[in-house]
């Protein structure tokens, strides 16, 4: 998924160089209905892939939203 530049992409490309052992699923960049949904539905009709994507972007969205809430106290901790 392709995210235009945000008021956050300071911190992003610190985060590139920051190794802390930290194996989390990096939704970001996979997707999340990638890996909910079975493979044929991607394969399939051009317009459902489009939608779902659409969708997928929709969620990765609200999920970097609650990571920002989540470290709302941490003004100087990188999301």
């Amino acid at each position: 998924m392709d995210f235009k530049s945000e008021l956050d992409v300071r911190h992003n490309y610190r985060k590139n160089f920051i190794f802390l052992n930290d194996n989390k699923y990096d939704y970001e960049k996979n997707g999340i209905l990638t890996k909910t949904l079975p493979k044929i539905f991607f394969k399939g009709n051009s317009i459902l892939v489009t939608f779902l994507q659409f969708i997928d972007m929709r969620i990765i969205m609200l999920f970097k939203y609650i990571d920002k809430l989540k470290n709302f106290k941490n003004i100087t901790e990188i999301y």
